[in-house]
């Protein structure tokens, strides 16, 4: 038994590796995460790449928006040297890439799907995160998530299979938008820790969904949210946290 819940490995091992590549989830697993978290975003020409950030300046050794890119730019990136010398040539992965690593190591994954897509680029984004997913072995480890909700109206039409979560903001929560949540069936409401009350988290949990809450750092606010009830937390500090919890499913 463990008194905290499901442990999220927030874009991987971030404090230990690159965040967001196979080196970081790599890292993660090896500590013995079960679960990681990842950021999608599409490229102009539908590449589907794992970045966080709206440019590459802050994790790569190039800068600028990677919105008019594509493939060709994505494989000349170095992903890996900002971080340490070790991770030197390690390369922004693919979510076909994530799929791969998650099959061979059996982790699940939540998918959050950045927003910034729109347009035809939106349903780009839409089929070619269903075509790379068809592959993912285990369907029952895939929770998408989003800020943008209309979007993730449209993968549930695209996806009826596929758990969602709903992601929230500390004004979302108070203004009470995560019932919404329910009109597309969601299975989860992803709160942030900020001004979130224990009041919050048993409406929530009340209403139905599991509680995932983001991003918690310290094994005391862990613990607090643990005594709330909270269903899982996404931590950058995955190597904190003792086996039992990581290997919860």
């Amino acid at each position: 038994m463990t008194e905290f819940p499901k442990i999220f490995a927030h874009r991987g091992a971030p404090t230990l590796a690159p965040e967001n590549t196979i080196a970081s989830f790599a890292k993660a697993s090896e500590i013995g995460a079960r679960w990681c978290e990842c950021d999608v975003g599409v490229m102009a020409d539908g590449t589907l790449l794992i970045i966080h950030d709206d440019t590459v300046d802050r994790t790569t050794n190039s800068s600028g928006s990677w919105d008019s890119w594509g493939y060709g730019e994505l494989r000349r990136l170095d992903a890996g040297a900002w971080f340490s010398p070790t991770y030197r040539f390690e390369r922004i992965p693919e979510l076909a890439d994530v799929v791969s690593f998650a099959n061979s190591t059996q982790t699940g994954f939540n998918f959050e799907l950045k927003p910034r897509a729109a347009g035809r680029r939106r349903d780009t984004l839409i089929e070619n995160v269903e075509v790379a997913l068809r592959s993912f072995v285990n369907k029952d480890k895939i929770l998408i998530s989003s800020f943008d909700h209309d979007l993730l109206r449209a993968v549930r039409e695209a996806m009826p299979e596929v758990s969602l979560a709903w992601l929230c903001t500390p004004a979302e929560v108070r203004a009470g938008s995560w019932r919404e949540a329910s009109q597309i069936e969601c299975t989860a409401i992803h709160p942030c820790g900020q001004d979130l009350t224990e009041a919050d988290v048993h409406e929530m949990l009340d209403a139905g969904f599991d509680v995932n809450v983001w991003t918690v750092n310290t094994l005391e606010d862990a613990r607090k949210a643990a005594q709330w009830g909270v269903t899982g937390i996404f931590t950058d500090r995955v190597q904190d946290f003792p086996a039992e919890a990581l290997a919860r499913a």
